[in-house]
């Protein structure tokens, strides 16, 4: 608990630090919706943040399972939904046992706070982010825990190769919360890789104070031309 708390801190106090640029730049929004289609696999072998990136043990598909749907805010901020369909295929290491198999669904709400106005515009190019919300994990093999509420802690780059088009490499960490926080048999982690697609680039526009305020001043100003100062 102690662990997933100084996370949670750690990236508030990030974000805090890295969106006080955005004030000289607000009027700017790279894009309004982002749809997205991925490859994922599960790394369920009941050993978080151990043998990471020992791939025999990951669940997948040979066709993308991950649909991504992402609505811009301001600030670098955005809200995403994510769903994810795979199977747990036999012979694999699934909680520390062999021979586990069944169904495999997730689906996620994070909040997101993307780095990419910290890079525009000298690298447009690349667009790092994270993320962290809640989740819902059903699985359907022999379990003791089929329906998993899960919280969520993310990092991901988007390579944006094209107009709108990009590539995007994404890992999530999944803590379980019941029965109990921290069950090995609950966490797990997802990657995926996949093509991403954004549109509704474009401006901000400015708040009723700021027009206010720009419209006194040209007046202001027009007032000085008419009586000669």
């Amino acid at each position: 608990m102690k662990i997933f708390l100084s996370v949670i801190i750690f990236t508030l106090v990030i974000s805090r630090a890295f969106a006080q640029p955005y004030k000289t730049i607000k009027t700017y929004k790279p894009y309004n919706w982002m749809v997205g289609i991925s490859w994922s696999a599960i790394d369920d072998d009941g050993r978080p943040f151990n043998a990471l990136f020992n791939l025999p043990n990951w669940n997948y598909e040979m066709y993308p399972t991950r649909l991504s749907l992402d609505k811009y805010f301001k600030y670098g901020w955005s809200l995403e939904g994510v769903a994810t369909y795979t199977n747990y295929l036999g012979g694999k290491l699934v909680n520390g046992k062999l021979e586990a198999s069944g169904a495999f669904f997730s689906f996620d709400v994070n909040g997101k706070y993307s780095f990419y106005n910290q890079y525009a515009p000298k690298a447009r190019w690349i667009d790092p982010y994270f993320t962290f919300g809640l989740g819902y994990t059903y699985r359907s093999n022999a379990f003791t825990e089929n329906h998993i509420p899960n919280l969520n802690l993310g990092f991901g780059i988007n390579f944006w190769i094209a107009k709108g088009f990009g590539i995007q490499i994404h890992s999530n960490a999944k803590f379980g919360v019941y029965p109990r926080f921290w069950n090995t048999n609950t966490n797990y982690l997802q990657h995926s890789i996949g093509i991403v697609y954004r549109w509704g680039e474009g401006s901000i526009k400015n708040s009723p104070k700021e027009k206010k305020q720009y419209k006194w001043t040209k007046d202001k100003q027009r007032h000085k031309t008419k009586t000669g100062h």
